[in-house]
C-alpha cells in the first residue's frame, strides 16, 4: 500500500511539473504583473493549460518555440489534447509554422506532432493535406533531414480507408526501399517503414513500380535476419503473389530466396509464412 501511494505520488508530481513546464515556456512578457503570475500558477497547480494561449506562442518570434512544440507533442498522441490544439488554432499555427521554417529542429518537432496526430482522420484532412506539396519536397532530396519523420507519417497515411487519394505521395518509395536495401541492417527503420506502406498500398491496391519491389525483396530473403523485417517482407511477398505469378520473371529468383528463410530462419511466425508462400508458388 505504501508503495502504491508512493508510486502515485511520484506520477502526481511528474504530472504537476509537466504542467508547471508548459505554464512556464508561455511567461514570455516580463511585464506582466505579480498578480497575473500567480493566477497562471493557480491554473497550472489545478493541472490546466490554455491551448489558446499556447496557440499565440507558436511563433517565429517566440524564443522557446521549441520548448512550446516539445510540450505540444508530448500531448499530441492523446485524442481529446488533439481537439484542443485544433479548437484554439494550435495546429493551424503549426502548420504556418512549419511551411515557414527552414530550422531543422522547428521542422522536426512539427513532423513529429503530424505524425502524432496523423492517425486522426479529420485533422489530416484539415492541416496535413494541405502541407502535402512540402512534405513531397522534403521527400525529394536524397538525403533528406526528415526522412525518419515523412516515412513514418506515409505509414499512417497509408493506413487509411482514404490512402488511394494520396497514391501520388506514395510513388517514391519503391526507389526508398531499393536505397537502403543492400544496407538494410544499418537502416532497418527506413526499410522497415517503406515494406508497412508497401503492404498498405497493396491492400488499398494502389499501383506502384512492382520489378523494383521485386528485386528488393529478393535481396532481402537472401540476406535479411531480422525477424520484424522479415515478416513484413513475406507479407509483401504474398501479397504480391498473384503478379509474381502473372509476371513469371521473378518467380524462380523470388522461390529461391524463400527457400532460402526456410533452410536457416528460427522465427515461428515467418516460417509458418515462408511455407505458405513456397507451397503456394510450388503449386
Amino acid at each position: 500500500m505504501i508503495e502504491n501511494r508512493l508510486k502515485l505520488s511520484a506520477a502526481g508530481l511528474a504530472a504537476l511539473a509537466a504542467v508547471y513546464v508548459g505554464w512556464k515556456i508561455l511567461r514570455t512578457n516580463d511585464s506582466e504583473s505579480d498578480t497575473a503570475d500567480v493566477a497562471e500558477s493557480q491554473k497550472a497547480a489545478r493541472g490546466t493549460v490554455d491551448y489558446n494561449v499556447l496557440a499565440t506562442a507558436i511563433r517565429f518570434s517566440n524564443p522557446k518555440l521549441t520548448t512550446v512544440l516539445q510540450y505540444l507533442l508530448e500531448q499530441a498522441a492523446f485524442l481529446e489534447k488533439q481537439r484542443q490544439m485544433d479548437r484554439s488554432g494550435c495546429l493551424e499555427n503549426i502548420c504556418t509554422v512549419f511551411k515557414e521554417s527552414s530550422n531543422v529542429t522547428i521542422k522536426s518537432l512539427c513532423y513529429k506532432i503530424f505524425v502524432a496526430t496523423s492517425t486522426n482522420p479529420a485533422i489530416v484532412y484539415r492541416y496535413i493535406e494541405p502541407i502535402m506539396p512540402e512534405l513531397e519536397n522534403d521527400l525529394d532530396e536524397r538525403e533528406s533531414s526528415y526522412l525518419q519523420y515523412i516515412l513514418p507519417l506515409y505509414v499512417n497515411l497509408s493506413s487509411m480507408d482514404r490512402a488511394r487519394k494520396y497514391s501520388d505521395l506514395f510513388l517514391p518509395i519503391p526507389v526508398i526501399l531499393s536505397r537502403f536495401t543492400h544496407d538494410a541492417s544499418v537502416r532497418s527503420g527506413e526499410v522497415l517503414h517503406c515494406l508497412k506502406i508497401l503492404i498498405n498500398m497493396t491492400v488499398a491496391e494502389i499501383e506502384f513500380d512492382s520489378s523494383l519491389v521485386f528485386m528488393s525483396l529478393i535481396h532481402l530473403l537472401h540476406s535479411c535476419t531480422n525477424a520484424g523485417l522479415l515478416l513484413r517482407v513475406l507479407t509483401l511477398v504474398r501479397n504480391m503473389l498473384e503478379e509474381l505469378v502473372d509476371e513469371g520473371v521473378f518467380q524462380e529468383d523470388v522461390l529461391r530466396g524463400v527457400g532460402v528463410v526456410i533452410s536457416r530462419c528460427e522465427d515461428v511466425e515467418c516460417m509458418e509464412l515462408a511455407n505458405h508462400i513456397y507451397r503456394q508458388l510450388k503449386e
